[in-house]
């Protein structure tokens, strides 16, 4: 009787030991990763607010959104291949990669296959998303003029949605959502 019950304390050491080692684990996991985020906007930040400072254009809480967004912190294939952290198409002093990317036509999602910017380096792929909201497409200079003009970070978000700047009828929510997340809005003073 004693061996069994010598056993079973036994047992019960082992699965409590083993069920913190995974709790362990996953909280070790989870702080990586938020710490990779907060990397990811520490080290992305400054670009941010020192364009809007040289340009007087867009908020700062909503390029780091965005590029947030856009490349998931970074890690995106299409951030790590080409730098574009903006989800740009085109192509940026004749260099391009395509990839497939997911649009929206009446609130559905399909895929396409199409040419993204590519870029030398993650300054050049800030300046440049600064340069198209200042100067807008080639087909309307204007385009976002919204975004330049509003007051705070929920008003150029829905303007960028406004102003096509996405097909997906979430977009302005998700950039909302990642500044309140993030507090990102402190950048914007």
């Amino acid at each position: 009787m004693k061996r069994i019950s010598k056993y079973r304390k036994s047992i019960v050491s082992i699965i409590i030991l083993v069920v913190s080692l995974v709790l362990l684990s996953i909280f070790l996991r989870l702080f990586q990763k938020e710490n990779r985020e907060i990397h990811f906007i520490d080290e992305i930040a400054p670009l941010a607010v020192e364009l809007n400072k040289q340009t007087g254009g867009v908020l700062p809480s909503i390029t780091i959104a965005q590029a947030i967004l856009e490349s998931n912190y970074g890690k995106s294939e299409l951030a790590i291949k080409a730098n574009n952290l903006f989800g740009i198409k085109g192509s940026y002093k004749g260099k391009s990669v395509k990839m497939q990317t997911m649009e929206y036509k009446n609130n559905k999602s399909y895929t396409i296959e199409t040419e993204f910017r590519a870029y030398p380096d993650l300054k050049s792929a800030f300046i440049d998303h600064t340069k198209l909201i200042l100067e807008g497409t080639s087909w309307n200079e204007h385009q976002y003029y919204d975004v330049l003009a509003a007051a705070n970070y929920q008003e150029a978000a829905h303007a960028l949605k406004k102003n096509h700047y996405s097909t997906d009828p979430m977009y302005p929510d998700k950039l909302i959502a990642i500044i309140e997340q993030y507090n990102l809005g402190k950048y914007d003073n």
